[in-house]
């Protein structure tokens, strides 16, 4: 059966708004574990403008799960990263702009020894993924530089505009996490995974673990987090033959 994590960085996002220090992401991790989420997880990026470095200390003493980070290859959130410990580590594309939005890693461009940073990060305990397009290719780049699960960018998959059009990228979604559950690779889904989209992706049979952030977000401000959370984990936990 695939698990669940509940991305907080919307959370993050709207206490920017107001700089008051609500809501608080922390918080919000409780009430989604209380309500059955298997993980919590958060993006560090270089500019620390939504989720804070404060924030990985008290969500890795809060946590009772596991807590899963997404980080850029960069020294200070990597260095960061090595001394929280989360149970896992997402590598994401780096870009120098920081508003630039995050992007799945290309291994046949990449300048980074992703190799050597999976090898760091194993060493001190902490599981390590790579967010890659569903690619058979990338699939490869990230078993041979060490990873122990991928997340596999649905984006296309969530903004096709016919059924067609879905059917085609759910298709090559199934072949990536096909390729990726035989090179013995976790594999995670993620990105537009809503509440609309996510039982094809569910019926595939091959995903371990779905992490879902802004959807359940936007739904836990009309229903609240432990409504939220439940209604997406009957979504995700459902066998397929009931359906």
């Amino acid at each position: 059966m695939a698990q669940l994590s509940v991305n907080l960085d919307l959370v993050a996002a709207m206490r920017e708004v107001r700089r008051l220090g609500e809501p608080d992401p922390c918080q919000a991790a409780v009430l989604a574990e209380l309500a059955g989420a298997d993980g919590i997880a958060v993006q560090l990026q270089r500019h620390r403008r939504f989720v804070r470095d404060r924030d990985l200390y008290l969500l890795k003493g809060i946590v009772k799960t596991k807590l899963a980070v997404e980080i850029p290859p960069v020294d200070d959130v990597i260095e960061k990263i090595l001394e929280v410990k989360p149970y896992l580590v997402t590598f994401v594309a780096d870009h120098a702009d920081t508003d630039a939005a995050v992007s799945p890693i290309d291994f046949n461009a990449a300048a980074v020894d992703f190799g050597s940073l999976a090898a760091k990060f194993s060493a001190v305990g902490v599981s390590v993924a790579f967010f890659i397009e569903p690619d058979p290719e990338q699939i490869r780049g990230a078993a041979k530089s060490g990873a122990s699960a991928v997340l596999i960018n649905c984006s296309r998959y969530a903004g096709a505009r016919t059924l067609d059009e879905a059917q085609s990228e759910l298709d090559r979604i199934d072949r990536a996490v096909r390729a990726a559950a035989k090179a013995e690779l976790a594999v995670h889904c993620g990105r537009g995974v809503n509440y609309k989209n996510i039982r094809p992706l569910v019926e595939l049979g091959v995903v371990d673990e779905f992490f879902v952030g802004y959807a359940v977000c936007a739904r836990a401000l009309l229903v609240g987090f432990d409504c939220a959370v439940r209604e997406m984990l009957t979504l995700v936990q459902t066998p397929v033959s009931q359906s």
